[in-house]
């Protein structure tokens, strides 16, 4: 299936080749080779939260580098030489091309990793002090795309970019991962719990834990009530099996109907908000939606711009009598001449007007004037509803079960 995928892909570039050098086809200054490459970019790799692509000029203007995620833009790039004859140009796709090491091993070779830790920050610079973009638990499987700084930048199953220290994940090789797929595992069910050194809970802890971390279960023991457990550092301890439930079991259980998307968002009632938070130590409001979606077993777009373009749109010109529980409210600005619509915030339909949304903390609003929970504010901007039960399956909303990033053949 991937080399169907990818011999597609590559009929799609080739196709257009001749089309994106035509106007490029002489000597070309560094903006003209600029240029170029932004029009690849905004093909192929429109959004940078989900397609790394950087540019590197050689000293003598003479050279260019880029490198990118994407499979199309790096074919695209590699065959710009035939129009650029005066320029040397290289393309690398990481993070198959990329020999930067990470603890000894190179990059193109143990790309694969797992997160460490309860919850870690994916930030959108190698910085401490940067800004949020999201988050990952522990056992989430991610992909390494380079090193900078002990900082790595990893992808999660949803597409999401970020930068992380280096030790909040564990690299492996295709083999490691493979095992490791193999091997069985444990999922979290409670919002908060712990790892016990000991299979009693006045042990000392080895690891906090949050809903939806992944454990191997180790050689599947169990005793006194609890799974011996492995972190993917490594670590091992014990936890309640009343706390979590047997992988394959939990995936082959999920079903994404509105009662389950509504009463999993509310076990989430008066957490904080907590911008970039995708786990229920906090969730901004798209990041419930993300986390509401992941414990019923399906991978979603991150931000609510994007995930306003997907799913299947409701008609709100008369109001919410059209909308159904499960509806993903999108508010924002609406668009006008010169100017794009401006999504900022999103809610999950219940019924009858209400929502429930992560703003200052996790609550329920109204879109109902006359109700005592009426939310003025985002009533007044709604400016699209989108239905994802039932929705078409895509790149990035479907089963996690079905993710390539649970796969052994993944990029």
């Amino acid at each position: 299936m991937r080399k169907r995928h990818v011999i597609s892909a590559a009929i799609t570039v080739a196709a257009s080749l001749c089309v994106l050098f035509s106007s490029f086809a002489r000597a070309a200054d560094r903006k003209e080779i600029t240029d170029f490459i932004s029009s690849v970019q905004a093909e192929y790799s429109p959004d940078l939260r989900l397609n790394f692509v950087e540019i590197r000029f050689g000293p003598d203007d003479d050279e260019v580098e880029v490198v990118t995620t994407s499979f199309p833009m790096f074919a695209t790039i590699a065959n710009a030489k035939n129009a650029f004859p005066d320029w040397r140009f290289t393309a690398k796709l990481y993070p198959e091309n990329n020999t930067h090491q990470v603890k000894g091993r190179p990059i193109s070779e143990t790309w694969r990793a797992l997160v460490n830790f309860s919850s870690i920050q994916l930030q959108k610079k190698f910085d401490h002090a940067s800004e949020w973009g999201t988050q990952a638990v522990m056992g989430t499987p991610v992909r390494v795309i380079d090193t900078v700084n002990g900082w790595l930048l990893i992808q999660t199953p949803d597409g999401y970019l970020g930068y992380t220290p280096a030790g909040s994940v564990t690299t492996l090789t295709r083999e490691e991962f493979k095992r490791w797929l193999d091997s069985p595992r444990v999922i979290t069910l409670d919002n908060y719990g712990f790892i016990y050194s000991e299979p009693s809970l006045d042990s000392a802890t080895v690891s906090d834990l949050t809903a939806g971390c992944v454990l191997v279960w180790k050689e599947k023991e169990v005793r006194d009530g609890f799974y011996r457990v492995e972190t993917p550092d490594g670590r091992l301890g014990w936890i309640p099996q009343k706390s979590a439930s047997e992988w394959n079991e939990w995936l082959d259980s999920r079903e994404l109907t509105a009662d389950n998307i509504i009463s999993t968002a509310r076990r989430f009632l008066g957490s904080p908000y907590v911008w970039g938070g995708t786990t229920s130590k906090g969730v901004d409001c798209s990041g419930l939606v993300s986390l509401t979606f992941r414990l019923n077993g399906y991978t979603i777009l991150r931000d609510v711009s994007q995930i306003q373009r997907e799913g299947i749109d409701v008609d709100i010109s008369q109001g919410y009598s059209a909308f159904q529980p499960g509806d993903l409210l999108i508010f924002g600005i609406p668009a006008r001449p010169g100017t794009s619509a401006r999504y900022r915030h999103v809610g999950i339909y219940i019924g009858d007007g209400l929502f429930i949304h992560s703003a200052t903390s996790v609550h329920e609003s109204s879109l109902n004037p006359d109700s005592p929970l009426y939310d003025e504010y985002n009533a007044q901007q709604l400016i699209k509803v989108v239905r994802m039960i039932g929705a078409e399956h895509t790149e990035h909303f479907r089963p996690i079960k079905d993710n390539q990033f649970l796969k052994e053949e993944w990029r």
